[in-house]
């Protein structure tokens, strides 16, 4: 079986590392896998799996156009073009899509030729955006125009950031044009929230699977470090808190209030912060860079007494999986699908944006990490990565039977 995937990353971040996780399963079975990909570096594991697609030139070009006319999609011709040309050649027994945002692909020419290509298409749907009109996810600024039409978008200046004239209206209208009009699509969704969603928006009819993502727990399981003496973390407890990106609608506001209500026994540690967050911050809170080193966040989490997860809006977070796939519970505010994976022997739910229950509930879990250290592995071994890609590649046997 040769399958192809689509990615704005490959290898890298949760998205990229999902992508690989496929690839590394099906080339076990002697399947073969390419992953197109618009930017970022790869890492050398992934480098075997990795097709540029575009260039740096033309993602800035797409990126100008998005940023001035909410144009994400339009841009990218040449590069798509090649693409096709390759993928003719390639000739895939099924697409695998996942996140087509990212200025490197044409959406009107991709989804042109998948329809005559008539192979199996699989998008799975890590985020909003497939069935919005612009932004990535809605919760944050309650807005339901996504289940009507989207139109005057009230989060114009979020990803994908756009200056200038709104076309949420246009994007929508063309989005549900491109995306209800491929017959051999097959939405996957990583939670029930987001399954949820799909039966509300414009995607409704298309069909759907639930395939919930997966931690890959080769390289994610408990570890020792000298961190806590390396950083001088002599308190008698350690939270963490980890994002990609710290932004609005990740809790950023929250980790100053999180750090004092946690008190003097428990250090707050941030992952994932710029510079100039890490500046702005107060000095009771260790702020630091992001990680390129998943082995190195692999002992974060482990060195953690708890994981804290602030999120406001977010689908099935792979950090919530990792964190428990290295022994520690995990702390949750009641959002997207951050409560399908824990329950109470592994962690806690928070009513959402209720600081003071999150920081009390994770004060109580990083006193219990001992006792709850099982039940934690246990919880990470229902949402195994291996699993996972098993169950991406069953549904590409079944599509391809």
């Amino acid at each position: 079986m040769k399958i192809f995937e689509l990615n704005t990353y490959c290898g890298s971040g949760s998205t990229g590392r999902i992508a690989t996780d496929i690839a590394d399963c099906a080339a076990h079975e002697n399947s073969q896998t390419l992953i197109g990909f618009g930017t970022g570096t790869v890492p050398p594991e992934a480098d075997v799996y990795a097709l540029r697609v575009g260039g740096r030139a033309g993602r800035k070009w797409h990126g100008l156009i998005r940023r001035l006319m909410d144009m994400e999609g339009y841009g990218s011709i040449r590069a798509t073009r090649k693409l096709i040309a390759f993928l003719r050649l390639y000739q895939p027994d099924v697409i695998q899509l996942h996140n087509l945002h990212g200025c490197y692909l044409n959406h009107r020419l991709l989804f042109q030729y998948l329809k005559r290509a008539n192979v199996p298409v699989f998008w799975t749907l890590h985020d909003c955006w497939p069935f919005t009109g612009h932004c990535a996810y809605f919760d944050f600024a309650g807005c339901d125009r996504w289940k009507t039409e989207c139109h005057d978008c009230p989060q114009q200046r979020s990803y994908p950031v756009c200056i200038g004239l709104d076309g949420s209206r246009r994007n929508y209208r063309r989005r549900q044009a491109l995306f209800t009009d491929l017959p051999t699509l097959t939405l996957v969704a990583p939670c029930r929230w987001m399954q949820d969603l799909l039966g509300e928006s414009f995607l409704s009819k298309t069909p759907n699977r639930l395939i919930y993502n997966g931690v890959n727990r080769a390289i994610f399981y408990p570890r020792e470090s000298d961190l806590r003496e390396r950083y001088g973390l002599t308190e008698s407890y350690l939270a963490l808190a980890v994002a990609s990106e710290w932004e609005a609608r990740k809790g950023y506001a929250f980790l100053p209030a999180l750090a004092d209500l946690l008190g003097p026994a428990c250090r707050l540690t941030v992952l994932g912060l710029t510079e100039a967050q890490i500046a702005a911050l107060p000095k009771t809170i260790l702020g630091l860079p992001r990680t390129a080193s998943t082995e190195e966040l692999a002992q974060w989490y482990s060195a953690a007494d708890c994981l804290i997860n602030p999120t406001l809006e977010d689908n099935m977070p792979l950090v919530n999986l990792e964190a428990l796939a290295c022994g520690t519970p995990v702390a949750v505010f009641a959002t997207g699908g951050c409560p399908e994976c824990v329950n109470s022997a592994c962690g806690a739910v928070a009513p959402k944006g209720d600081v003071a229950t999150l920081a009390a509930e994770a004060l109580r879990l990083c006193a219990q990490k001992p006792a709850m250290r099982e039940a934690c592995l246990g919880q990470a071994e229902q949402f195994d990565s291996q699993a996972t890609a098993q169950a991406y590649l069953a549904l590409y046997r079944e599509a391809c039977s």
